[in-house]
């Protein structure tokens, strides 16, 4: 079944040794005995019951499935326990078996009836496992002339001169019948599945046949009144015609991107196998529309703006054509801001689309005070290639003080922002990089001044190794043009916070004139490094980093570097990252030194 979590869910049956082994070692606690090696206290009423220690197998697995096994006896008082000794010997037997050891020397040390010990020893000696000798494995069907049930084989482990494993056989079975699934060979079977022991020649012979039969085409898709209305501002998410191969994947993209659209409440997007015929198998949709007002109001904490509030009302689906609207106001001490957008599908409603955006923001941080109005027109693209494009023209205008300067200004700008972001590991991403590049161009034909505003953000992460993380980040802004030293405080740069440069307050640094009051900067330079590693502590990590940037009016003249060396902790939610730094803000140039705390949460990107 495809839901909402863009999962997709076949009945396939499951082999009995599987289920068996996969019970026992979820009961492993009520047995008595650990899947660690080390026997745990019994909560049962018997009188004096033993616990189990198994000793001389050093494979983790194979010592797991023996506890597994034994975790299904009873428990056993110590003045009967001689009389489970055959038992005991059976199951670690068996338990072995399923790892091809097939000679297994069992000896049993009982507790004394006279000492207070009520502990068993299971001492084994796994002895030499068994070899698979041959290998027989034939796809049979449209399937053979896939290569992705020949990498699940090569993958398996299994082949001549390798160990007998049970449980990888059982393995390889079933990702050969989850991707026959997956793929629409509905009709896929075992033809034979033999595992042939020679235990006196210490080896085993496999034949596997797997006939996967005819692959499946997608049939019709199949709505109600209510979803076949809801489905019209979507049709174009729909990724797949009726004669197309079967694909799961294919589903699950579909699901995903209707999701995507915030139109609706819940997707359930499903093939109905059970209906196939003549090499067609439909497919059933349910779409559950969003409620038509949904409202937000939120509160949190930032080391850069302080104390914030949040109210948001959206319409997520205005009309049949997939028109929206959200809006928000978010109010801090720093900075308030209202925001409306209206949003209008082109050819797809995630990947092309225009939008409007009204803006009112006030600012009033360290020696800035501003009022800024903005309406813009967008049109962003994405149907081609893995660069987002947003092109737009944007009208400002901004009243401010800065210091001891006063003005406003009016400016209308065509910009272009393209962007390409890609990850690896969700919230927590192992590997991956965003980049943004946005540029704002304005003429005195119809505005107050002549520039071009060009920013490029580079960030990334890697992974040395598993609980280890590298991340990165590169940032360079710039006013150029005749009237660049005179664009509005909005538009100049000012370094510090969270975001660029840890140790120094929120937009603390820029050029300063003779009375030691920020006044802005043309030009911005920034750079970060951090490590993070592994502390002993689940879900968390430290982190070692060092922030830097420069701020000036000319790099040539001025170029002095600010530092913000630090340490820190994270915390790793399903909703973000929680992030405590503690930094030192360096700035050789004016002689200074100092400490900050900040605080973050969020994804990575």
């Amino acid at each position: 079944m495809f839901n909402r979590q863009h999962k997709v869910e076949f009945s396939i049956r499951k082999s009995t040794f599987i289920l068996e082994c996969a019970l026992a070692i979820a009961v492993t606690v009520a047995g008595g005995c650990s899947s660690d090696g080390k026997p745990v206290k019994s909560t049962s009423t018997v009188s004096n019951p033993v616990s189990i220690k198994v000793d001389g197998i050093n494979r983790p697995d194979v010592r797991d499935n023996v506890y597994g096994y034994l975790s299904s006896l009873p428990q056993i008082s110590k003045d009967k326990v001689r009389l489970y000794g055959k038992e005991i010997t059976d199951k670690i037997t068996l338990a072995v078996h399923s790892y091809g050891y097939y000679h297994p020397k069992i000896d049993i040390d009982y507790p004394k009836r006279d000492e207070p010990s009520r502990q068993l020893v299971a001492k084994v000696d796994l002895g030499k496992p068994l070899f698979i000798r041959n290998f027989q494995i034939e796809i049979l069907g449209e399937g053979a002339f896939y290569q992705s049930f020949k990498r699940i084989v090569e993958k398996s482990g299994i082949g001549p001169y390798t160990l007998l494993d049970h449980g990888k056989y059982e393995k390889l079975k079933t990702d050969l019948k989850e991707n026959a699934i997956s793929l629409g060979f509905f009709d896929s079977k075992l033809i034979s599945s033999r595992i042939l022991v020679y235990q006196e020649q210490n080896a085993a012979d496999i034949v596997l046949i797997y006939d996967t039969g005819k692959r499946y085409k997608f049939g019709k898709l199949i709505t109600d009144e209510k979803t076949e209305w809801l489905l019209k501002p979507s049709r174009s998410l729909i990724n797949f015609k009726e004669g197309d191969a079967f694909s799961s994947a294919t589903l699950g993209n579909f699901s995903t991107s209707l999701s995507q659209t915030n139109y609706y409440r819940s997707v359930d997007v499903q093939p109905i196998v059970e209906d196939r015929k003549d090499g067609y198998v439909p497919v059933k949709l349910g779409l559950e529309r969003q409620a038509k007002n949904q409202y937000r109001v939120g509160i949190g904490y930032s080391t850069d703006e302080g104390i914030r509030g949040l109210l948001g009302w959206d319409k997520p689906l205005i009309s049949s054509h997939g028109h929206s609207f959200s809006s928000f106001i978010r109010a801090s001490q720093k900075k308030k801001t209202a925001q409306a957008i209206y949003k209008i599908p082109h050819k797809n409603p995630n990947l092309d689309y225009f939008f409007i955006k009204l803006a009112q923001t006030r600012i009033d941080l360290n020696d800035t005070l501003s009022d800024i109005s903005h309406a813009s027109f967008h049109y962003v693209a994405n149907l081609v290639g893995k660069w987002r494009r947003d092109y737009y023209v944007a009208s400002e205008y901004e009243d401010y003080t800065q210091s001891d300067e006063k003005g406003h200004s009016f400016n209308t700008m065509l910009g272009t922002m393209i962007s390409m972001r890609t990850t690896t590991g969700g919230l927590d991403p192992r590997a991956g990089y965003s980049i943004v590049w946005d540029n704002k161009f304005a003429t005195k034909a119809v505005s107050d001044l002549t520039f071009w505003k060009s920013e490029l953000t580079f960030k990334g992460v890697l992974s040395p190794s598993e609980n280890t993380r590298f991340l990165y980040k590169l940032y360079q802004g710039a006013n150029l043009g005749f009237d660049a030293g005179k664009v509005p405080p909005s538009m100049r740069y000012f370094a510090g916070g969270d975001q660029n440069l840890r140790g120094f307050g929120y937009k603390s640094q820029s050029t300063r004139n003779a009375k030691d009051e920020l006044t802005g900067s043309r030009y911005m330079s920034a750079a970060t490094a951090e490590f993070e590693f592994p502390i002993g502590m689940q879900n968390a990590r430290g982190a070692v980093f060092l922030d830097s940037a420069i701020v000036t009016n000319n790099y040539k003249n001025d170029r002095h570097l600010l530092f913000g060396p630090g340490v820190g902790f994270r915390y790793i939610t399903p909703y973000g990252i929680a992030k405590l730094d503690v930094a030192c803000g360096i700035d050789n140039h004016r002689d200074k030194r100092g400490l900050r705390l900040h605080l973050q949460f969020g994804p990575e990107f």
